[in-house]
């Protein structure tokens, strides 16, 4: 069975949710809330490796 991939909507989303995260981090860091940005950060992290696994 051929694998169709993502159409360009589907991935400007993923792109808009990936970038969302980031500026979420970004707010955190700013705020000095280096320990709930890092959680952040692996929680970004484990998703895209589990993304990379699929």
């Amino acid at each position: 069975m051929e694998d169709m991939g993502m159409t360009d909507n589907q991935w400007k989303d993923n792109l808009r949710g990936q970038l969302e995260n980031w500026e979420d981090v970004e707010e955190l860091l700013k705020s000095g809330k280096t320990e709930e940005a890092l959680k952040k950060i692996e929680r970004i992290k484990a998703r895209i490796t589990k993304g990379l696994e699929d």
